[in-house]
């Protein structure tokens, strides 16, 4: 089951996980593309599915004790060391959207709570736990779409105040329409 800090217990995150059981993750995708180069097809170090943080570096410990390469190693090693200090959730914002409900793949829901990921020593804005509740993936951040609940590294007010044109509505609307065509409703 998805760790929770007690504090953000009461803002319903994570549903699907709670649930279900499953961890969300945020990763270095490069960092997973760099190690998965190094195996065959059909490996994969993309933390999915996985019930736990413990879980997936049992993973990742099981193919780092078979590694003979000194370099893939010490890659195994930074992606863990790296997953631990992305995902300490008590230093992810909290936010409410506000915005209109999304009904695709990847979807936010009008009302609901998501985790917004970072790290306290370089809070940057990665994107929004959304409805599939895997990884976080970039959404727009218009002040009018969300409000800020709990903001421990000022990350989500640092990026609502200094919009960023990647990160309107209408350019995040100009791209789902480019990728869902007709199917993609504005929010």
């Amino acid at each position: 089951m998805a760790y929770i800090p007690e504090k953000h217990k009461k803002y319903s995150l994570l549903p699907h996980c709670v649930k279900r059981g499953g961890e969300v993750f945020s990763y270095p995708s490069e960092l997973v593309d760099e190690i998965g180069s190094f195996f065959t097809e059909g490996v994969n170090f993309i933390p999915y599915g996985y019930d736990s943080y413990k879980e997936y570096y049992d993973y990742l410990e099981e193919y780092k004790k078979t590694a003979d390469d000194e370099h893939l190693i010490e890659l195994f090693e930074k992606l863990e060391i790296e997953i631990k200090r992305m995902n300490k959730k008590e230093d992810w914002s909290v936010c409410r959207y506000v915005g209109k409900s999304t009904d695709t793949a990847f979807g936010i829901t009008n009302g609901k709570c998501y985790y917004w990921p970072c790290c306290a020593d370089n809070p940057k804005y990665e994107g929004v736990i959304d409805d599939e509740e895997f990884t976080s993936y970039w959404y727009a951040t218009d002040p009018e779409l969300w409000e800020v609940l709990e903001d421990p590294t000022g990350m989500a007010h640092d990026t609502i105040n200094k919009q960023d044109k990647h990160n309107s509505k209408e350019f995040f609307n100009g791209v789902m329409r480019s990728l869902n065509g007709d199917q993609w409703k504005d929010i």
